[in-house]
């Protein structure tokens, strides 16, 4: 709502149409007058306890764990009864936190199950947890021992034809983009198919201490996910409905699509040039690549 209405008001200025009664006070860039009509205190937390929360947290967001634009917000809204203590506080980047409260209820097209106040406590502890254990992390620590293993877990569920094959070279795409979903998944969650099981083999990339390789993990699987939505766009597989007789002449022809295959191509090379670059520094051999030219 701040944000429409900061948008409104800049737009509003530009073309010189804003209510001289109006002046800018700097804060959202929303006018006085309206200012004075938006409740106070929506994020009154203390700066004491603000400061605390984000040490502790080492400043990621307690869902997803990533540095991006982190900020204090309520575990339980104040509209809902909640508290401006730290105990109700937790750090969020501006999508989580659209996921915790925007989301909070079913509404159609959401297949999202709202986050109870206990599972946001479960997550800001573990964000804590993880913050602690990266000030021990150290070559040949155990905590790097732990980092390690999950990395070659990870680097394992890339060692697969699908990311050894040219595009244009693909037998099936149906099963490039299965093999895609898997590798997502098993990164995500540490889960892998055996048959036509999932079973927990390891644990997601979340566990990951070391930040760096931690955003690595995470750069990769965004890669895998812009991957698979292209090759799903292109071939319709988002479709509700499909002729079949269509998608096999498409499928001819999008063997042909140099542009597309050549930037899927070059994505995953980057992908394993950089789980590659993290294997150099665990001292182990390096994934077989597209030994493409790029």
């Amino acid at each position: 709502m701040y944000q429409a209405r900061e948008k409104l008001c800049s737009l509003q200025e530009g073309a010189k149409k804003v209510d001289r009664g109006f002046r800018q006070t700097g804060t959202f860039g929303v006018p006085d007058k309206i200012c004075s009509q938006i409740p106070r205190g929506a994020m009154s937390f203390s700066q004491k306890d603000v400061d605390r929360l984000l040490a502790e947290c080492g400043r990621m967001c307690c869902i997803c764990k990533k540095l991006h634009q982190v900020q204090v917000h309520h575990i339980q809204p104040l509209s809902e009864g909640g508290s401006d203590g730290i105990a109700n506080a937790i750090t969020l980047c501006p999508n989580c936190h659209d996921e915790v409260h925007e989301r909070s209820h079913y509404s159609s097209g959401c297949t999202s199950r709202r986050y109870s106040i206990s599972e946001l406590k479960l997550h800001r502890e573990f964000t804590k947890k993880i913050a602690r254990k990266e000030q021990d992390w150290a070559p040949g620590s155990r905590t790097w021992t732990e980092d390690r293993h999950l990395i070659l877990f990870y680097a394992q569920c890339l060692d697969r034809p699908a990311f050894r094959t040219y595009f244009h070279q693909e037998l099936s795409f149906a099963d490039f983009d299965r093999a895609l979903a898997d590798t997502i998944t098993a990164i995500n969650t540490g889960c892998t198919k055996v048959g036509d099981s999932t079973l927990p083999i390891s644990k997601g990339k979340v566990f990951l201490i070391h930040r760096d390789w931690r955003e690595a993990m995470d750069t990769a699987v965004e890669k895998l996910e812009e991957i698979r939505d292209a090759l799903r766009r292109e071939l319709g597989l988002n479709n509700m409905f499909m002729d079949h007789d269509r998608f096999g002449r498409h499928h001819s022809r999008f063997h042909q699509a140099t542009d597309l295959g050549d930037w899927i191509d070059q994505t995953r090379q980057e992908i394993l040039d950089s789980v590659n670059s993290i294997l150099k520094e665990l001292d182990q051999p390096p994934l077989k690549d597209l030994k493409a030219g790029f």
